[in-house]
């Protein structure tokens, strides 16, 4: 899979995550189109800050200095993805994790 393949997949996980939230958040139908897009797009940027957030927070100091090294390469997000996996042992449950927290927080 090429990158700008899985970059888009991650991309449309995440949409698709936001939109389910804002479906369950019940808005009233006679919302404006803009304002929903607008609603979406920020709620995206949040769940993309949480995730780098917790992402980086997993990492151990050492892990952490070996990623603002790599970001100082200009490392493709395909690498930067697995050294994420290679580094954070439970990856996919931190991340599902942190989504349930999410949406719990925003549905409250």
């Amino acid at each position: 899979m090429s990158e700008n393949t899985k970059n888009t997949n991650e991309n449309l996980d995440l949409t698709m995550f936001v939109d389910r939230l804002v479906s369950e958040k019940k808005f009233p139908a006679d919302l404006e189109k803009e304002v929903m897009d607008q609603i979406k797009a920020d709620l995206l940027a949040r769940v993309e800050d949480r995730m780098k957030s917790v992402i980086l927070t997993n990492l151990t100091p050492e892990k952490l200095e070996e990623f603002n090294q790599l970001m100082g390469k200009n490392t493709p997000d395909e690498d930067m993805q697995k050294f994420f996996a290679e580094n954070i042992s439970n990856l996919p449950q931190v991340i599902a994790s942190e989504l349930i927290v999410f949406k719990d927080s925003y549905l409250s």
